[in-house]
């Protein structure tokens, strides 16, 4: 995937968190539905994020980035 990719897989993860975090301040019923929504999408905006921090602009490879 390009750079630009994951910055929007990253965008739309952020706006369903944000969402999710709005219904539960909102007292959203089932309560248990936007807690779901975090649970499932904090790990792909926490990974589209790192990918798209380390993608380059340019062909190559990712850096190591340790263990």
């Amino acid at each position: 995937m390009k750079k630009e990719s994951y910055l929007i897989v990253t965008i739309i993860t952020a706006i369903i968190l944000g969402v999710a975090a709005f219904a539960v301040h909102i007292g959203i019923k089932p309560g248990w539905l936007p807690v779901i929504a975090v649970v499932l999408t904090f790990p792909v905006f926490v990974l589209a994020l790192f990918l798209w921090w380390n993608a380059s602009n340019i062909e190559g490879d990712f850096p190591f980035t340790g263990y």
